[in-house]
């Protein structure tokens, strides 16, 4: 069985890359300074309590300090951990074909959109409580867009109608209609049998990843605006 894999980070990534500046010049100002100031350690986290506020005091009159803030504690990682997903390449081979293509980049910059075809750097652009979240809008990131490797968009497999939408990390296209699938595609956050037979099921997130869907479910709204930033941070295929 095919599988890819999607790696989601979830949180301000402008924000986190600010945090890891001060963290890394937090460890800069222990190696150049930390011994005349009675400091050892590679980083802060060698430092007890009292050596880490003394850290963060000396800091403020040392010359470094002009560099900008630092910090005494590791930046929260933004990795929220890897959906595996299996695809029934038997039963939508061309939803899946476009799926891989997709994950890989393989296909380059659209023609079309001059965007990559390519779910990497995608948002889940709507996370909707007990429903599905849904991303893989490649041109405009936000569920106006979307394009697959065929053009704009293909049609429907019968086959893939056909599968039910009966547990959480049931993967499936999104769509306007019928034989309008493009790159968007949708994971189930619970059973949701509203949906038999109007789209395209292809796959389904492992049992063992389920934990890192339950954690973009937490941030789900009832409107399906993310409560914080969920972006597929890397993909490919296993």
């Amino acid at each position: 069985c095919m599988a890819a894999f999607l790696d989601i980070d979830i949180g301000d990534e402008q924000k986190n890359q600010e945090e890891v500046g001060e963290w890394e010049r937090a460890c800069r100002f222990l190696k150049t300074s930390g011994k005349q100031y009675g400091l050892v350690g590679e980083t802060p986290s060698d430092l007890d309590d009292e050596g880490k506020e003394s850290m963060l005091e000396m800091y403020k009159t040392d010359p470094m300090s002009s560099e900008g803030p630092i910090r005494s504690a590791p930046p929260p990682s933004l990795r929220a951990g890897r959906l595996v997903i299996d695809l029934y390449e038997k039963e939508a081979p061309k939803t899946v074909a476009n799926f891989k293509a997709l994950c890989t980049g393989e296909k380059g910059i659209s023609k079309e959109s001059k965007k990559p075809l390519h779910y990497k750097g995608c948002p889940f652009h709507r996370i909707q409580t007990g429903f599905v979240c849904q991303g893989g809008d490649v041109t405009r990131f936000d569920g106006s867009g979307g394009e697959s490797i065929y053009g704009k968009k293909f049609n429907d497999e019968k086959d893939g109608m056909k599968l039910k939408h009966d547990r959480a990390g049931v993967v499936a296209m999104a769509n306007s209609g019928k034989n309008s699938n493009s790159s968007q595609f949708y994971i189930t956050l619970d059973k949701a049998p509203q949906c038999d037979g109007k789209y395209v099921v292809f796959g389904r997130v492992r049992d063992d990843c389920l934990h890192v869907l339950e954690a973009i479910a937490a941030c789900s709204s009832p409107d399906g605006t993310p409560k914080d930033r969920v972006v597929i941070a890397d993909c490919g295929l296993l």
